[in-house]
């Protein structure tokens, strides 16, 4: 057989995992003594080694996306490692790296803590989480660079607090639960979707005035919505927007006032007065047009923890329940960053729990 020069080669390109995509080192340090202050130890493991344990910074951190990032349980781990990677490990070590995960997680979600609390646009919600089976509360506070969560007991107003500060100066975007009521913020905005979501519901109800009262007040949200995109997109100045907001209120007043002859139906009259009774909150998207008109970010935000809890169950003890909060937190603002979670984790492994300098060798 004889190849045929003339007709180009065929070429392709093909990813696979090698046989052995573990490397394993081994690290031989001397002891060393300083004659001037006494300090002796050995010599410093190298970035990315932590002390006493066998596997990297590399590894755990893949180890610590496969955990949250793909919800596999510890025993998943266990077999990924195994059959994947081709080196043994034990629940016991498991239980170690993720030890090292919340050692080195503290202080970066302490950080983002401090700057959660400072004047800003902040998006929250809360959602349940169980400890060894009693139900506790996980709470998210979201920025356009941070996002963190809080394991809490109650699901009051005091978690809140402990979350934003005692005296907040952003603005808070939230659903209408009552343990927001109390916090203090410069402005508010209430979600918009949660409002849209009851209206749809009512489209279908039995009685026409519902349908009707549904119909309109989704008609000004859908006008207020437009408007906001027409600022964005740079049609409307923030004075034009401004003035937009006040007709909007004027169209919501309108339809208040246009009461059925038998009065309104219980569901919508709910509605009535919710809206009246955070009357002030509804539009301040047209006033800061910064702010969007609904909480997604915060929902979307939690629900990579809802996952979680039901792969899971919920977790074992306080710690690793804080770990939960605190890696989700990680995961979150590494994709509000735009920055790879698995690299960024690494890094933030191997600077974690460093031994004191070793001397100029």
């Amino acid at each position: 057989m004889e190849r045929d020069e003339v007709v180009p080669e065929k070429v392709q390109q093909v990813a696979e995992v090698v046989d052995q995509p573990i490397e394993i080192r081994e690290y031989r340090r001397g002891f060393y003594k300083c004659p001037s202050c006494g300090w002796s130890d050995y010599s410093p493991v190298p970035l990315g080694v932590k002390e006493g344990f066998s596997y990297g910074a590399r590894l755990s951190s893949i180890v610590g996306w496969l955990g949250y990032g793909g919800n596999l349980t510890w025993r998943k781990q266990e077999h990924f490692i195994e059959y994947v990677f081709g080196i043994p490990i034990s629940q016991g070590s498991l239980a170690k790296m993720h030890k090292w995960f919340q050692e080195s997680l503290e202080p970066l979600t302490q950080q983002w803590l401090k700057y959660i609390q400072q004047p800003g646009i902040r998006c929250v919600d809360e959602t349940s989480y169980c400890i060894d089976g009693i139900k506790y509360w996980v709470w998210v506070a979201t920025s356009n660079e941070v996002c963190v969560l809080m394991l809490a007991p109650t699901r009051s107003s005091a978690e809140v607090e402990k979350l934003l500060g005692a005296d907040f100066k952003g603005i808070l975007t939230s659903d209408c639960y009552s343990a927001y009521f109390r916090q203090s913020a410069m402005d508010k905005q209430k979600c918009l979707a949660h409002l849209e979501r009851e209206l749809e519901s009512l489209k279908t109800s039995r009685f026409q005035a519902n349908r009707e009262f549904a119909a309109d007040v989704q008609q000004v949200l859908a006008t207020a919505r437009i408007h906001y995109r027409h600022y964005h997109a740079r049609n409307l100045t923030l004075e034009d927007l401004g003035s937009k907001r006040t007709e909007v209120e004027n169209s919501l007043q309108k339809i208040f006032k246009a009461t059925p002859k038998k009065g309104w139906p219980y569901d919508a009259q709910r509605l009535i007065n919710r809206l009246k009774r955070h009357w002030e909150e509804w539009f301040t998207f047209l006033t800061y047009p910064e702010v969007k008109p609904d909480n997604n970010d915060a929902e979307r935000a939690l629900r990579p923890i809802v996952i979680h809890r039901k792969v899971s169950g919920g977790a074992r003890s306080d710690w690793g329940a804080e770990l939960v909060t605190q890696m989700f937190s990680f995961l979150e603002t590494m994709r509000l960053q735009g920055q790879n979670a698995i690299v960024q984790l690494c890094e933030l492994f191997s600077l974690a729990g460093r031994s004191p300098p070793g001397l100029e060798m």
